[in-house]
């Protein structure tokens, strides 16, 4: 039960300060463990991607076997 307290406190904090409303320049929510919705989309050459602004991994990128022998 003590735990609730503590997130309801640091959330609390979060909203005084301005925080816990996700980053300005992806719009990526503050939590890690949010159920954000993705979009999967295949192309030939990809490279991750990260937010400058809050280092958030905006595009992630899934080789399969074949692709890492070449």
């Amino acid at each position: 039960m003590a735990k609730r307290t503590i997130e309801r406190r640091v959330a609390a904090l979060e909203r005084a300060s301005g925080g816990g409303v996700g980053c300005p320049e992806c719009g990526g929510p503050d939590d890690p463990s949010d159920h954000t919705t993705y979009e999967l989309v295949f192309v030939e050459e990809a490279e991750e991607e990260w937010c400058e602004t809050c280092g958030r991994q905006t595009g992630i990128v899934i080789r399969w076997p074949e692709d890492l022998s070449e």
